[in-house]
């Protein structure tokens, strides 16, 4: 094995301990040798390792005391392999919901101010990325990125120069939730049919500046990606918020 491919194990590793609370927060990691010994790498590769999960607020090295396990609350949640690590070893129900309701948050008022902003360059823009998820329908991966670029183009066509900065968020979390689309089984079929019409209708209320509809479009959408991520991380919570919202899509319409 590569010494990239040892390091990246052996983050992969340790941070599944951490986040599992196999050493808990407050609690010191092993000491050198034994990580070496518990992970069959070299004292270089746990050293970057833990250099690694120190830069994502996860652990603290300290003269004398060696690394020790910091509160969630220290951890880079909007890092991708922190998301990915706590999907993958906490209950990732809560952790999914907790995505959706963030993207509740910024994205359909987002949308709205887009509809009353945006220029005809940022719409064409937008009705490209549109075009490229149609072309890619068959093939997540460039869908993925096609959906990821139509979301950040809303961000920055809204001309708020601090939503705007969330836009490299925003694609993070797009890119997330496509991922748990993948371990659904997602087709073309279910996108063309399900994802797709959504799409279409907040571009349309974009272009034609109705607000009320584009904010509705964006949060029908969210709902939908969180009715088809896995089983395991479709809550209640989110299923009740999203009975309301298509409501307020008929009427929006």
């Amino acid at each position: 094995m590569s010494q990239k491919n040892l390091h990246a194990s052996a983050v992969d590793k340790i941070a599944e301990w951490i986040v599992t609370e196999r050493y808990p927060a407050g609690t010191a990691l092993p000491i050198e040798t034994e990580l070496c010994e518990a992970l069959g790498v070299s004292r270089t590769v746990v050293r970057e390792a833990v250099k690694t999960l120190s830069a994502k607020g996860m652990v603290v090295v300290a003269p004398k005391l060696g690394s020790r396990v910091l509160d969630e609350n220290s951890w880079q949640m909007f890092d991708p392999q922190v998301l990915r690590w706590r999907l993958a070893f906490r209950d990732a129900r809560n952790v999914a919901e907790d995505l959706v309701e963030l993207r509740l948050l910024l994205e359909p008022a987002t949308a709205g101010l887009a509809a009353l902003r945006a220029t005809h360059s940022e719409c064409r823009e937008m009705r490209r990325a549109l075009e490229a998820m149609e072309a890619a329908a068959g093939e997540l991966e460039n869908y993925g990125l096609a959906d990821m670029r139509f979301h950040r183009l809303i961000f920055l066509a809204c001309h708020n120069s601090f939503l705007t900065r969330l836009a490299p968020l925003i694609e993070m979390l797009v890119s997330t939730t496509v991922n748990l689309y993948a371990e659904t089984g997602w087709n073309a079929s279910h996108i063309r049919r399900a994802a797709l019409p959504l799409h279409g209708k907040l571009m349309d209320a974009i272009e034609t500046g109705e607000p009320a509809v584009a904010e509705a479009a964006a949060k029908a959408i969210i709902f939908r990606a969180h009715k088809d991520m896995a089983p395991a991380t479709a809550g209640a919570r989110i299923a009740r918020r999203a009975r309301r919202a298509n409501r307020s899509l008929k009427k929006a319409a």
